[in-house]
């Protein structure tokens, strides 16, 4: 991307979004997020005046035009989406959601990108490892997706929709598939956050018997790989996972950060249920990444959870 160049974030409120918003702020980009009216800029708060704004939603056709034809974008980073649709249990209001907001949503994107964006060089969307089921790990991008929820139908759908519009678009669309991502302001939602909440409040963390084997990815990398990629020229249609390629037992994860926090004692190992889509093997095979976009992780697992503890440590602080 051209230094001061402008750019379009789409959930640029979230976790990614957010580390990736405040990455391009400070290499001198011009960045526009569209954010819905009801959004919480906590994460950006002491951003928010380096942003410019524009209100809608991705499932709002005329809102996407306008931000489009506003921003005048290089390049567009779709990062919006509904974790929440990862838990499954059958309902249909979910998949209903999934469509409406991850391939719709996408769908305007797209169009009004072709419309309204004559500058767009690369749009960056994200799916995700959840996108290959319990297909055989470590994942490779050749092989067939099954996906377990309406959050990885969603992405899996989005996908094949870039592919088969690519050839008619005049900008790259580039799929990303991290894995799980980690590192500081992410939701209590997720694992790592929690577990290191709660055992600094000395209380006792549940989990399963943690039997799962997880590929974990520090934010920063992940940040550094989507700038990689709207770099490149020659990646029209192109999918690329973004992940270590190293697989951890949660138990084993869950046990390091107790041990780094001297509080073991508080783990309860096997106490909850596993779910019932649960995948017991997610680790991402990211050779096509390295060749090409010349990306690897840079940041440890062990560097990694050393920091995020001690960000925890510094909020707890703040919150006290």
């Amino acid at each position: 991307m051209r230094r001061g160049g402008s750019v379009l974030v789409t959930g640029a409120t979230g976790f990614l979004g957010s580390h990736l918003v405040r990455r391009m702020l400070a290499l001198g980009q011009t960045v526009h997020v569209l954010a819905r009216p009801d959004s919480d800029f906590l994460r950006l708060r002491d951003e928010r005046d380096r942003l410019t704004v524009w209100t809608g939603d991705v499932t709002d056709f005329a809102s996407v035009l306008g931000a489009c034809r506003g921003a005048r974008p290089e390049a567009i980073f779709h990062l919006a989406g509904d974790t929440s649709l990862r838990a499954f249990s059958g309902d249909w209001a979910g998949v209903e959601r999934a469509v409406n907001g991850g391939i719709s949503g996408l769908l305007n994107l797209l169009r009004a990108a072709s419309e309204a964006a004559p500058d767009l060089r690369c749009l960056v969307r994200t799916g995700g490892l959840e996108e290959y089921g319990a297909g055989p790990s470590p994942f490779v991008e050749s092989q067939r997706e099954a996906p377990c929820s309406p959050y990885s139908f969603a992405q899996v759908a989005g996908t094949h929709l870039s592919q088969m519009m690519q050839p008619h678009l005049p900008f790259a669309v580039v799929t990303l598939r991290p894995t799980l991502i980690y590192g500081p302001d992410q939701s209590s939602d997720f694992l790592i956050p929690s577990l290191i909440r709660t055992l600094l409040r000395g209380r006792r963390f549940t989990l399963t018997e943690g039997r799962q084997r997880r590929d974990l990815l520090h934010v920063d990398d992940f940040v550094a790989a989507a700038l990689a990629a709207a770099d490149h020229d020659d990646l029209r249609g192109a999918v690329l996972n973004i992940a270590s390629g190293e697989g951890h037992a949660i138990r084993d994860i869950a046990q390091r950060i107790a041990g780094m926090l001297d509080a073991t004692a508080l783990l309860d190992i096997g106490g909850a249920p596993d779910r019932a889509t649960e995948i017991f093997d997610l680790v991402g095979d990211a050779t096509l990444a390295r060749e090409r976009l010349g990306w690897r992780p840079e940041i440890s697992l062990e560097q990694g959870l050393a920091q995020i503890i001690a960000w925890h440590r510094s909020e707890q602080v703040v919150e006290a």
